[in-house]
């Protein structure tokens, strides 16, 4: 049963169409993702649903409640901000608890559940201290507290991870996602960052020029591309062309994966689909190799594994295998 329901949702500034048509169902305790380019219009969903812009058409309910006859106050949502939005004269104990004030919950009920919170992200002996006081990482550890704490029937997380050191990304992504796991709060998280939305995602909206342009699980989505948008914004890719595959002149944007495109023993004899060609860069990613590599015209990229033994040099001559099983034909 579809517990958020976007329909014919459009959003319009002056002349410029930020929204347009606008359709998304999201079952209750699910983790979606809406990823996309800055400007493609997805932190203004967000706040649509949130109430803080209103849409030029369309409809939006959830649990089957039209948001449009629902205050503000009464959406029983919470949201997550790129930008933190703490109170800087009040502490991390006292930013948490405002929304439960609000709310005029008794003050011992208030202590109860802002300490089980701030025990849950981690604010231990830091609940004292000023927004000024605290690192970036930690004042939005104060701000996702702040939104659970009221238990909310939607959690909105608006690129919450963007502004803060890679490294301290990775952890509050973990947090985020075991929070959901521990809570199953239907959840929207914004970001322009794949590898965040393919890391913690059910499911993923893919957003283009305010409009959705593909949707479906992360290995969907990564796997099985509709376009070439789509295939460059989520991962790298090749596009090869028909002659290089000895496929007719029809057949257009052949796309594969680099690393499902292999280097082969040297004495390989060269037979269907096996190249030779000539490594023109390496880059060192960790625990990946990426090989540029000149087949004839054609330049490839190629992900190989670092074992550690596996070494490659500029200039070098090599065997590719390109399998036909893990090409696919997207859309321009």
């Amino acid at each position: 049963m579809d517990y958020i329901l976007i329909k014919g949702l459009n959003k319009n500034f002056n002349k410029v169409k930020a929204l347009a048509n606008i359709n998304i169902s999201i079952k209750k305790g699910e983790f979606v993702s809406l990823l996309g380019p800055s400007g493609c219009g997805k932190s203004t969903l967000l706040r649509i649903i949130a109430g803080l812009e209103d849409p030029s058409s369309g409809e939006i309910s959830v649990n089957n409640n039209d948001l449009a006859n629902i205050p503000v106050n009464k959406r029983n949502m919470g949201m997550v901000f790129q930008s933190y939005s703490l109170f800087p004269n009040m502490t991390a104990r006292e930013n948490i608890a405002f929304g439960l004030k609000l709310k005029k919950v008794p003050q011992e009920e208030i202590k109860i559940k802002v300490q089980e919170i701030i025990n849950l992200v981690g604010l231990n002996g830091r609940e004292n201290h000023y927004p000024g006081q605290l690192s970036g990482g930690q004042q939005q550890r104060v701000a996702l507290a702040r939104a659970l704490v009221v238990n909310p029937d939607v959690l909105l997380l608006d690129e919450p991870l963007s502004a803060l050191d890679a490294q301290i990304r990775i952890t509050l992504r973990k947090l985020i996602k075991q929070i959901h796991n521990k809570f199953k709060i239907t959840t929207l998280f914004v970001t322009h960052d794949q590898e965040e939305a393919l890391s913690i995602s059910d499911r993923i909206f893919i957003m283009n020029k305010g409009e959705i342009v593909q949707y479906g699980t992360p290995e969907k989505i990564y796997k099985n591309p509709e376009t070439k948008f789509v295939a460059n914004f989520v991962g790298t890719y090749n596009l090869l062309t028909p002659k290089f595959l000895n496929q007719p002149e029809d057949c257009s944007n052949i796309f594969i994966r680099p690393e499902h495109i292999s280097i082969i023993l040297e004495d390989t004899v060269i037979g269907k689909n096996t190249f030779r060609g000539v490594i023109s860069n390496v880059y060192f990613l960790g625990n990946i190799v990426r090989l540029n590599v000149i087949v004839n015209d054609t330049m490839l990229l190629i992900d190989t594994l670092n074992r550690g033994d596996n070494v490659y040099y500029e200039g070098e001559k090599i065997n590719v295998y390109v399998p036909s099983d893990k090409c696919l034909k997207i859309k321009s």
